[in-house]
């Protein structure tokens, strides 16, 4: 960025700039070892600003204003393993581990990128596995019969579509195939919690969706194109309590039909790619959470293998 004034001779004079901050001050540039932790973010973000989603670039900025505070205000060149280490320790006190990890992992890489020489070997609290519970096909059914018009068509696309909410909800008539559903954009909340309409996040996002008749017939008579994603979030929260079924999200509905595929035989590469996971690795953690109505059946194998080798002996 630059400023300029014009000079008693007609000359300009020009000031280059190299910073502004979220507040719109414009900062002289300066060395990055002077700059504040909470600089280095703010320029982090915005070096970042029109190649990472929307929701993503509101989540750096959740980050910047509430974690780690205690350094955001000390110069990179201040930092040390130790302030660091006992910071991201303050953090762990009070959030998951999860999120003191994914905090940490900006923070990883503003530091990388601003003041490289600094390699800090920080302990971080352990993983911990998720508890939660993928729906069965008995628990989609209840959902489905209780359902009213306006959640039943998401409830459809989510379980036996694989489509996420964000994807529901930017989804339009003209997306509606004869034979199935084309998924190819998704609406995300901005810096200012307006809906944006983005394309998908990674490249197996655009995805083609087989579908029955039966299930295009009803999409295509939706009113609701368009929805927002709070009014699936509500009336899904309302109906799960309604019904007798474990609580689980609206997500989890993803994981249900992959499960159920993968279940049924079909092999993780085309449940991928119709489901629209980039990577078999997220399959593999969801069939970790294997459900509930197939673990029997899976014990009862078990047992029926390992009783006829013993029968052999």
């Amino acid at each position: 960025m630059y400023s300029a004034h014009k000079l008693p001779s007609g000359n300009y004079h020009v000031r280059v700039l190299d910073y502004v901050d979220e507040n719109k001050n414009y900062i002289k540039d300066i060395p990055y070892s002077d700059l504040t932790l909470e600089q280095a973010y703010q320029r982090y973000i915005d070096s970042k600003s029109a190649v990472l989603s929307p929701s993503t670039i509101v989540g750096y900025r959740r980050y910047k204003k509430n974690h780690f505070k205690c350094i955001m205000t000390l110069k990179l060149k201040e930092l040390n393993q130790e302030i660091i280490q006992i910071a991201v320790n303050e953090m762990a006190l009070t959030y998951s581990p999860k999120t003191v990890r994914n905090s940490y992992g900006l923070l990883s890489s503003v530091l990388s990128t601003y003041y490289p020489s600094l390699k800090p070997n920080i302990r971080l609290p352990q993983k911990v596995t998720p508890e939660y519970v993928i729906p069965t096909t008995s628990d989609i059914n209840k959902l489905l019969n209780a359902a009213n018009d306006f959640i039943r068509v998401p409830i459809l696309l989510a379980a036996f579509g694989s489509l996420r909410r964000s994807e529901v909800c930017a989804l339009t008539i003209d997306d509606v195939l004869e034979d199935g559903i084309t998924v190819n954009k998704a609406a995300v909340y901005g810096e200012n919690q307006e809906i944006v309409i983005k394309a998908p996040k990674t490249k197996a996002g655009r995805r083609f969706v087989p579908m029955s008749d039966e299930m295009i017939n009803e999409i295509k008579k939706w009113k609701y194109f368009g929805c927002k994603l709070s009014s699936i979030d509500s009336a899904f929260t309302k109906l799960v309590k309604k019904c007798d079924v474990p609580k689980f999200s609206f997500h989890k509905l993803r994981h249900y039909f992959a499960s159920e595929l993968h279940a049924q035989g079909l092999p993780d590469k085309e449940i991928a790619r119709i489901g629209g996971w980039e990577t078999l690795d997220t399959l593999h953690n969801i069939y970790q959470h294997s459900m509930r109505d197939k673990r029997k059946e899976f014990d009862n194998k078990v047992i029926s293998i390992f009783s006829n080798n013993l029968k052999g002996n």
